[in-house]
């Protein structure tokens, strides 16, 4: 008869969060039952109407007596606690684990286990926090087991929340493996005890590096004594009007490895006649905070909720406003991200290799002139093409590729330094991210094999500039041909906010080694 498998959900308790938790959840519970040997701990049922779920049957065994409550439910819920080797672990069952705390676990405890125990080509899911992209969450999922390379995910840039992939066989770890905060896999119970040992060993190692060199560039901060002054730098720009702006807010990453889907947004109080708002932002709730006569402040974000609803289901997640920043700064030159309610900082090694590649891209031959600071980007681009040498191509919006698809070719063209220049005023980390992007695309299609763009493009130099020689677009050019410089308007590269360094040490990175051209400079 085979052994019956069980999906686990296992959290690892902080060292001095145990007590908090045991005084929260364990000391009032009346229907706890203590586990059988080997193991040592306690079942906490979370009791509900209406069917019992499979995995009651299967716990049964394990436990020294009967379970008091009634387990029937749509949603059953529970707790297993365990103590081993020194250290608390937590399985959950149904919904049981949002009962947990962020403070009491272990934030990268299933992560480190699962990227020990899956070599790098053998990834299923990846799921990361996009800081440098806009702060939003990306999911990729491959229908099997592929190399890392194959996924979107760029450790210069992303935070990665969940990897799941195939464990090696000698782990005894299951057939497949996520980690997040909590580890799921699927085994037997009686195995238990042995998935703790492997987990535990796992944690401790940093053997995950030598497959995974870049994923830990952006760790959590442990010095506790930085977090104050981090908050202090937080709570001034979230007072100042201009440099809130700074900060952005998006649907924060679950502990348990699972990613929230909101099609609308409830700031503070969930009454009745509280509005719902399809987006959620910075100023929407600084209103919020506003309407109730208070500032906006690391106090307050910690004790106003955001209340997300996914309309398909009728789910409901609760998360601090504070849980929902997105934010960057920086002490002494050392990098900084608040992301999920956690505070992060960017490796010195990391950073300096960054600060070293954006400083090598060389300038263009032919220089812009300065911005005013107030100027808009199209008004630039006006002024930039008084001069004749240089044409304005900012109108040459192309639709290319099927639906509504808009892709600019470039913002000013010099023909015969052979530049196509890519202005933009970057404030922040998404702003470069659009620059980037752009001349990404436009590489992409400009070089393509496939001279459908071209031809567009094409059409568009006769409307706007006829006397203009488009000979270089009937023969597709070749990379290298072109010089593609990026320009930001008032910001230099040691004035841009880190990640949006990323942003662009990486795109110069990569199209230089497309065989591409690439210059800098800002005006």
């Amino acid at each position: 008869m085979a052994v019956a498998k069980l999906g686990l959900t296992v959290f690892l308790l902080k060292k001095d969060q145990v007590d908090d938790f045991t005084k929260t959840l364990v000391t009032p519970q009346e229907w706890q039952v203590p586990l059988s040997p080997p193991l040592t701990g306690l079942f906490l049922p979370f009791s509900s109407p209406l069917g019992e779920p499979e995995w009651v049957s299967t716990l049964r065994p394990f436990l020294t007596g009967p379970i008091g409550i009634d387990m029937r439910s749509k949603a059953p819920s529970a707790l297993l606690l365990l103590e081993h080797q020194a250290r608390t672990f937590v399985v959950t069952f149904g919904h049981a684990w949002l009962k947990l705390k962020d403070e009491w676990v272990e934030r990268d405890f299933g992560l480190r286990v699962a990227l020990n125990a899956m070599p790098k080509d053998e990834v299923v899911e990846l799921r990361s926090e996009q800081v440098f992209a806009k702060w939003h969450l990306a999911s990729e999922r491959a229908p099997r087991a592929a190399s890392v390379d194959e996924f979107g995910v760029d450790f210069d840039r992303d935070l990665v929340a969940v990897v799941e992939g195939v464990p090696r066989p000698s782990t005894g770890l299951g057939a497949t493996v996520r980690g997040s905060t909590s580890l799921r896999v699927k085994l037997p119970m009686s195995s238990l005890l042995t998935t703790l040992d492997t987990a535990l060993n796992f944690y401790g190692s940093d053997a995950f590096r030598k497959d995974w060199p870049d994923i830990d560039r952006v760790n959590v901060v442990t010095d506790k004594t930085v977090i104050p002054v981090l908050e202090q730098q937080l709570d001034g720009d979230l007072k100042d009007d201009k440099r809130r702006r700074r900060i952005v807010m998006f649907t924060p990453s679950e502990k348990r490895g699972d990613s929230i889907v909101a099609d609308s947004y409830v700031y503070g109080s969930l009454t009745k006649n509280a509005p719902s708002r399809p987006y959620m932002t910075i100023e929407n709730w600084a209103n919020e905070i506003a309407g109730k006569h208070l500032v906006p402040s690391v106090a307050q974000a910690k004790q106003s909720k955001v209340h997300m609803f996914e309309d398909l289901n009728g789910q409901q997640w609760t998360h601090s406003a504070f849980e929902c920043f997105g934010y960057e700064t920086s002490i002494g030159g050392q990098v900084y991200v608040l992301s999920s309610g956690v505070w992060y900082e960017v490796a010195s090694d990391f950073i300096a290799r960054i600060n070293a590649r954006i400083l090598n891209i060389p300038k263009p031959q032919e220089p812009l002139p300065k911005w005013n600071q107030t100027d808009s980007e199209a008004q630039y681009n006006q002024k930039c093409a008084l001069d004749r040498a240089f044409l304005n191509c900012d109108k040459q919006v192309l639709r290319y590729g099927g639906g509504n698809s808009q892709f600019e070719f470039c913002d000013v063209i010099h023909m015969r330094a052979k530049t196509l220049y890519f202005a933009k005023i970057v404030s922040r980390s998404s702003g470069m991210s659009h620059l980037t992007e752009q001349v990404r695309r436009t590489a992409q299609l400009l070089f393509s094999t496939d001279d459908g763009y071209r031809k567009e493009l094409m059409g568009r130099f006769a409307k706007y500039h006829a006397n203009a020689n488009v000979k270089w677009l009937k023969e597709r050019p070749r990379q290298g041909d072109w010089v593609l410089c990026m320009v930001s308007l008032g910001k230099p590269t040691t004035s841009l906010p880190f990640f949006a360094k990323c942003g662009l040490a990486n795109v110069y990175k990569d199209l230089l080694d497309q065989g591409h051209r690439i210059a800098f400079m800002h005006v």
